[in-house]
């Protein structure tokens, strides 16, 4: 059974700030790619994003966390490699 997607609301303004086909290309896999098998393409993370998951889009992560009981994947942001992993 495929997983639901939940997207954070700064997902939005993250995919506005790319070119048009990048957001598209990334929308797309997320849709179909990670809804699918999170556990099997998403990589745990470690220190303080411990509990948190990314998966690789080119030069993009998508980081999210799980919600196995009920199935869920929140999308939490979506950034450039060279962003994705500092503090806010």
């Amino acid at each position: 059974m495929a997983y639901s997607l939940i997207w954070n609301e700064g997902v939005l303004k993250d995919l506005k700030s790319l070119d048009h086909k990048t957001a598209r290309s990334l929308v797309d896999s997320v849709k179909s790619r990670l809804a699918g098998d999170p556990l099997g393409l998403g990589k745990p993370l470690k220190g303080i994003f411990k509990g948190l998951y990314r998966y690789r889009h080119g030069d993009y992560r998508v980081i999210f966390a799980l919600d196995r009981a009920d199935k869920k994947v929140i999308i939490l942001y979506i950034r450039h490699r060279s962003e994705a992993y500092r503090e806010r």
